[in-house]
């Protein structure tokens, strides 16, 4: 299976996969895992050869090894799903969010997510385009891109605030560039 055949959502899911299992030891990881047994375990990332329809695989720059695969055999702990309480309204940069939404080493919203404006809308999450006419409270955003986890333990939704990817500061910069989508 050609990896460019696939839909950007199923890119989306084999590189989360692909970057998730790659820096944990073999015995950790279920028998379903998608590794290459003959390459040393280490977080890897895909790389386009232009114009060629294939991918070199690179070192990534952060290792990943703690985090789970998507895998429903994956049964290694991880932290727990994590609610937060706002103390004060949520007061961020809707510009500096849309730059963390489409930021590889940050959100990355974009994909698993339809954004306005942008030609490679992922396909696995809800469409983000006009968010706001949803109606949900900032706070309720900003537990969802906390940690997903608190409201559907299920969810392949990275926990951006309880794995320590996102800041809170950031957090808030992504729940105001959403809430500015109309």
């Amino acid at each position: 299976m050609r990896f460019l055949s696939l839909s950007i959502g199923a890119r989306a899911l084999l590189i989360a996969g692909a970057l998730l299992v790659a820096g944990a030891t073999r015995a950790d990881l279920p028998a379903d895992a998608a590794i290459n047994a003959a390459a040393p375990l280490q977080t890897m990332q895909p790389k386009v050869i232009v114009n060629s329809g294939r991918l070199e695989w690179v070192p990534y720059y952060r290792d990943l090894t703690a985090w789970p695969t998507l895998s429903h055999q994956d049964r290694r702990s991880t932290p727990r799903p994590r609610k937060v309480k706002l103390d004060a309204p949520v007061r961020g940069d809707p510009a500096r969010g849309r730059d963390l939404a489409m930021r590889p080493d940050k959100g990355y919203c974009i994909a698993c997510h339809q954004l306005p404006g942008e030609e490679w809308p992922g396909s696995v999450g809800l469409s983000l385009e006009r968010y706001k006419s949803y109606g949900h409270a900032d706070e309720l955003v900003f537990q969802q891109i906390f940690d997903a986890r608190a409201f559907n333990p299920h969810s392949v939704m990275p926990p951006y605030g309880t794995f320590g990817i996102l800041t809170v500061e950031e957090i808030a910069d992504l729940v105001a560039y959403l809430q500015s989508l109309e």
